[in-house]
C-alpha cells in the first residue's frame, strides 16, 4: 500500500515540476471509477482545454485541479507516477492506467484509480481534515487525540487505519506505532488513558515523518521496522505474532512480550519520547529540513553523456553509467582483498569479512583468527601479538550489515605493528557486509546452516530479498528472489526460491504459506497444494527449511 508519505511526495513532485496554467491536451486511461455508461476514455472529455490550477494531498488521496473539476487519485497497493517519462511501462512492466497530457508536461500514473469530482468539494475536504493528516505540516496532535478518543468502542488497529480519523496512516505505520507505544493491536480505545492516546498519536506522527524521509532519500524503511514483516522482534528478539485483526482483516504484526493487552501496565515515562525516531529533526522542524537538500537528494549529471538524472536514480537512464561517488578518504588498509593471518597459514577458526566500496571498485578485507585459544577479546597488552584490531566506529570499520557475532577486537595502538610482514591474496568471491564465520563449527550444530542460502544479485553482489508473486496466473503465490535495492536502482536479478519445495498429490510444486491463527503454531510455515480452494488435494507438510 502506498501510504501517506508516498502520496505526499508525489504531490510535492508535481507541485515543483509541473507549471500551473497549462492546458489539458488529452486525458486517457482506464483508471476512472465514476459510474455511468460509455467508454472510460470518454469520461475525461470534460477536461479538454481546461487549465491545470494546482495539486493537493490529503492522506493517501491526491487531488489534481483543472478549474471547476478535479481528479481524485488513489495509488492503491503498488501505484506509482512519472513525469515526462520516455518509457511506457513502469519498472515492473505494468502499463499506465492514466495519462494526463498538458501543453508542456505529461503525467503518467500506474496502478492508480481516479474519480472525477468538483474542485470545490475537494479543496473543502482538504481544508477541514488537514489538521488530522499525519503527513501535513498543519497536523494537530490535540485534534488527532480528540478524533481517536471519539472512537471509544473500536480497536486501536481499526482506528489507526480509518482514513476519516487519521488520514495517511497505512499498515506499516500502524504496526510500528503500536509497537512504539507498547500496545497490543486488539486493545479497545476506551481502555486507554488520554496520556497514552496522546503518546500513540505522537508515535504515529513520528514514524510517519521517518517514513517520509526514507522514501524521499531513497532509503529502505524496513531498516527502521521493529515488527513489521519480521520473524523476530527488533527489541527483545522474541517471536513476532502475525495474524489478521480488525474489521478489514489486515495483516498485523506485534510482539507479545513488548506489547501488552493491559494498558495499565504501560509506563509512559519509559516509552520513546517525541522525535526520538528522527534525530535530524530533534532540533529543528520538519519544514526546515525540507528546505535543506542533502547531496543524495540533488539531481546529478552523468560524466559520460551529461544527462541530468533524478536523485533516486543510481545509474544513468541514457547510457547506464553509475552515479559518480562522493570523494571518500579510504583507510590505507582497505586497498585490496588480502588475508592477514595472525600466526600461521593454518585453517583459521574465525574470519571477519568486511565489504567496502573503494574509488576503483569493491574491495573486501578478510581478518582471520588463527589462534588456538578461546574466542575472547584480547587484552590491551597483547594487541600487537594477536593481530589487526578493529575499533568501535562502525562508519569506518563496517560497510553494509554489521557482524553477526560479538567478536570485535580493539584497535591496535598506532605505535605497534598491526599488519604482519607475510600476507597472501585470496579469490575475489562476492561477499556481503560484515560477516563472521566460525570455520570449526559443524554444519549440524546450527539450525541456520540447514536453511537455503540467500543468493546475491549479479549486479550489486548484495543479498537478494524474498518476494511472492501476487499477479493472477499459474505462478501466483510462488516465492522468488529479486534485487533488494529500491525501485529505480534494482538490477534484473531473478531466481525462483521454491525449486526445492515438495510436490503435492497432483504432482505440482507446492506453495508455502504461513499460519496466521493465534496459537502455538502462529508464524510457522507449511506446504500446501497450489490449486484453488475446492480443487486442492489433502497434501500438507510443515516447512522446516523455508527460505
Amino acid at each position: 500500500m502506498v501510504e501517506g508519505p508516498g502520496c505526499t511526495l508525489h504531490g510535492e513532485k508535481i507541485r515543483s515540476r509541473v507549471k500551473k496554467g497549462q492546458r489539458v491536451l488529452q486525458i486517457r486511461g482506464n483508471a476512472v471509477k465514476n459510474h455511468g455508461g460509455g467508454a472510460p476514455g470518454d469520461r475525461f472529455q470534460c477536461f479538454g482545454g481546461c487549465e491545470y490550477t494546482g495539486v493537493q494531498t490529503l492522506g493517501k488521496e491526491l487531488f489534481v485541479y483543472f478549474g471547476g473539476r478535479a481528479l481524485r487519485l488513489h495509488f492503491g497497493m503498488d501505484g506509482s507516477m512519472r513525469i515526462n517519462t520516455a518509457e511506457r511501462n513502469d519498472g515492473r512492466g505494468n502499463p499506465p492506467t492514466l495519462i494526463i497530457s498538458l501543453t508542456e508536461d505529461t503525467l503518467t500514473f500506474y496502478n492508480t484509480t481516479a474519480e472525477i469530482r468538483l474542485s470545490e468539494d475537494c479543496s473543502e475536504k482538504v481544508r477541514l481534515m488537514a489538521s488530522l493528516d499525519v503527513c501535513s505540516p498543519s497536523f494537530s496532535v490535540c485534534g488527532a487525540v480528540e478524533a481517536v478518543c471519539r472512537e471509544s468502542g473500536r480497536s486501536v488497529c481499526d482506528v489507526l487505519l480509518d482514513q476519516s480519523v487519521l488520514p495517511g496512516v497505512g499498515n506499516i505505520i500502524k504496526n510500528e506505532a503500536l509497537f512504539l507505544t507498547a500496545l497490543n493491536p486488539a486493545v479497545k480505545v476506551n481502555r486507554l488513558k488520554p496520556e497514552l492516546v496522546r503518546h500513540l498519536v505522537k508515535m504515529t506522527r513520528d514514524f510517519t515523518l521517518l517514513f517520509y524521509q526514507c522514501v524521499k532519500r531513497g532509503s529502505a524503511v524496513c531498516k527502521h521496522c521493529r515488527v513489521y514483516k519480521r520473524s523476530s522482534c527488533g527489541q527483545c528478539s522474541g517471536a513476532v505474532t502475525v495474524c489478521r485483526l480488525g474489521n478489514d482483516n489486515r495483516m498485523t504484526y506485534f510482539c507479545s512480550r513488548c506489547q501488552t493487552e493491559d494498558p495499565t501496565e504501560i509506563d509512559i515515562s519509559k516509552l520513546p519520547g517525541l522525535n526520538t525516531l528522527l534525530r535530524w529533526t530533534s532540533q529543528r522542524s520538519v519544514q526546515d529540513v525540507d528546505h535543506v537538500a542533502t547531496k543524495e537528494e540533488e539531481e546529478w549529471s552523468c560524466d559520460l553523456c551529461t544527462l541530468i538524472n533524478r536523485p533516486i536514480i543510481k545509474f544513468c537512464e541514457a547510457c547506464m553509467s553509475p552515479r559518480p561517488l562522493a570523494a571518500v578518504k579510504d583507510p590505507p588498509f582497505f586497498s585490496a582483498l588480502i588475508r592477514f593471518p595472525h600466526n600461521t597459514f593454518s585453517k583459521p577458526q574465525q574470519e571477519v569479512k568486511l565489504h567496502r566500496r573503494a574509488a576503483f571498485g569493491n574491495t573486501t578485507l578478510v581478518l582471520s583468527d588463527l589462534g588456538s585459544g578461546p574466542a575472547t577479546p584480547p587484552s590491551h597488552t597483547t594487541d600487537h601479538r594477536s593481530g589487526v584490531g578493529l575499533g568501535s566506529d562502525s562508519s569506518t570499520a563496517v560497510i553494509g550489515t554489521q557482524p553477526t557475532r560479538a567478536h570485535i577486537f580493539k584497535r591496535a595502538s598506532p605505535g605497534l605493528p598491526s599488519i604482519p610482514s607475510k600476507r597472501r591474496k585470496t579469490g575475489s568471491e562476492p561477499l556481503t557486509g560484515g560477516e563472521v564465520q566460525d570455520k570449526n563449527q559443524p554444519a549440524s550444530s546450527s539450525s541456520t546452516t540447514s536453511l537455503p542460502t540467500i543468493p546475491c544479485c549479479t549486479a550489486h553482489h548484495r543479498p537478494s530479498v524474498l518476494r511472492v508473486v501476487t499477479k493472477e496466473g499459474e505462478n501466483k503465490g510462488r516465492h522468488f528472489y529479486t534485487c533488494a535495492l529500491p525501485r529505480g536502482s534494482q538490477c534484473n536479478f531473478f531466481e525462483w526460491a521454491d525449486l526445492h519445495f515438495p510436490s503435492c498429490h497432483h504432482g505440482k510444486r507446492s506453495l508455502m504459506r504461513t499460519v496466521l491463527k493465534l496459537g502455538p503454531n502462529n508464524g510457522r510455515r507449511f506446504y500446501v497444494c497450489p490449486l484453488k480452494q475446492g480443487k486442492q488435494c489433502e497434501f500438507f507438510q510443515w516447512a522446516e527449511k523455508s527460505p
